[in-house]
């Protein structure tokens, strides 16, 4: 800015400078910083507030910050905004500003900030605004941070924490033990943990008895994950990954047993022995939502999918699972799924199969040898599909895109909403683009990593 309309000289958010009449009073001490007097800079206020707010959005968050500390009115002003615009605090946020900022955003924010991210690398020391937190943010629900140090009476202070997800760098089991026990007499609302800790083997976790949702990513040790199973009765998302090599027959007859409200059971990035009846997870009552990973060809488990009763199936993700014809045509026969995610090599898979599967949002194909015209036919095929990712898809041309503008006319008579297709190794010629966009249809080339419909549904991260 070359003349600025604040207070009529020479300002930018991070070097504003004070006119020379004013300088004996822009001396006088304040609690955040030198503010400009109210009379220099009372032209500012014949804006309405609508017309300050859209200043602030085209201001980087820094400089939202340095403009806010000019003036206490504006400082007013600004957090009010803050209090809507920031009450995620997200990673991103964080890593961009500097500890003096962080702490001034916070303070603005104060009781409204809802969630708190911090990075989860082991190295991290977001653990120190603990304190900060614990003194403004009363009402956070939800935490990601690093932890490190074995005192959290700063922790302890967030009573209506109910979502954590903790990155755990402790030196001993015995710390790990401690860590959670003091989660389980302090933090009475804590209903969903995802924990990171490669050291830890699970000992001393079932104290959690009131968890709802829980994800472990640690060298569990299954007589502990048994334990955990035993004590809570109240879990309805178990996610167990991606270290655990040694589960047993065992251990599925616990959950089974004991987690009987468990909606979703995901085992990724978890090669399953061969040994391991995880059939059994067919007989859990209320369960929508399933990952696997490198299934094995045990022709219980989908037969099982297809006979059970009790709530309809809705997500069935098989990683890496290279299913037969035979397989295939028995999953198409689970007409509740609204989301599928498996693989083949058999160049023969019946696309008509595919099409009973009428309720059919979001479909993830791993089959190298599919064609245009059959994912032509997936797309005319399913009215409520929305994405389409297919991953390793050599035989899939430029003729698709020409084959999608020929059926323009008979896609718009389906009145489909909008669709996402996904190409990732095709042999599709982008000329240089990463997308094509057909009426309503995106066709992108790249891939999707992880499954929808549980993120959308269970608001999981």
């Amino acid at each position: 800015m070359s003349e600025s309309p604040i207070n009529g000289s020479s300002w930018s958010p991070k070097n504003r400078k004070i006119s020379k009449n004013n300088a004996e009073d822009s001396a006088a001490p304040s609690s955040s910083s030198q503010r400009v007097p109210s009379e220099a800079s009372s032209n500012i206020f014949v804006l309405n507030t609508d017309c300050l707010e859209r200043i602030f959005s085209i201001l980087s968050l820094e400089d939202q910050l340095n403009f806010s500390r000019s003036n206490h009115e504006i400082e007013c002003m600004f957090r009010n905004y803050a209090q809507r615009k920031y009450k995620h605090i997200t990673e991103d946020i964080i890593d961009s500003l500097k500890e003096p900022d962080l702490e001034y955003l916070v303070e603005q924010v104060n009781e409204h900030v809802i969630s708190y991210e911090s990075s989860l690398d082991p190295s991290s020391k977001a653990e120190e605004q603990l304190g900060l937190l614990g003194m403004h943010c009363p009402m956070l629900r939800r935490l990601n941070m690093t932890f490190s140090r074995p005192q959290w009476e700063d922790l302890n202070q967030l009573k209506n924490l109910n979502t954590l997800h903790a990155s755990l760098q402790f030196s001993s089991n015995d710390v790990f033990e401690k860590f959670f026990l003091n989660l389980s007499e302090n933090l009475p609302g804590l209903r969903k943990l995802v924990l990171d800790a490669p050291d830890y083997n699970g000992k001393g976790l079932h104290v959690l008895e009131k968890l709802q949702n829980l994800e472990i990513n640690c060298e569990l040790d299954a007589k502990y994950l048994t334990d955990c199973c035993i004590k809570m009765k109240n879990l309805n998302f178990l996610k167990i990954g991606p270290w655990n090599k040694n589960l047993t027959n065992e251990n599925l007859s616990a959950i089974v047993a004991n987690c009987r409200n468990l909606e979703t059971l995901g085992f990724p990035d978890n090669k399953l022995l061969d040994n391991v009846a995880y059939e059994k997870v067919c007989e859990l009552p209320r369960l929508k939502h399933i990952i696997l990973t490198y299934p094995r060809r045990r022709p219980g488990f989908i037969k099982g999918l297809v006979r059970r009763t009790g709530t309809p199936l809705e997500s069935l993700i098989l990683f890496g699972s290279n299913l037969c014809k035979e397989q295939i045509g028995h999953i198409c026969d689970i007409p509740s799924l609204r989301e599928l995610w498996l693989g083949s090599t058999d160049e023969n898979f019946n696309v008509e199969g595919f099409t009973k599967l009428k309720s059919l949002e979001y479909l993830h194909l791993d089959m190298e040898g599919i064609t245009n015209k059959q994912l032509l036919e997936l797309v005319l095929g399913w009215p409520r599909l929305r994405v389409l990712n297919v991953l390793y898809c050599w035989n899939v041309t430029s003729d698709f895109i020409s084959l999608l503008n020929r059926s323009a006319k008979k896609l718009k008579e389906i009145n489909r909403d909008k669709i996402s297709i996904y190409l990732y190794d095709s042999s599709v010629d982008w000329e240089g683009n990463s997308s094509f966009k057909i009426e309503n249809i995106h066709i992108i080339n790249g891939h999707l990593n992880s499954p929808i419909l549980i993120k959308k549904e269970l608001n999981i991260q």
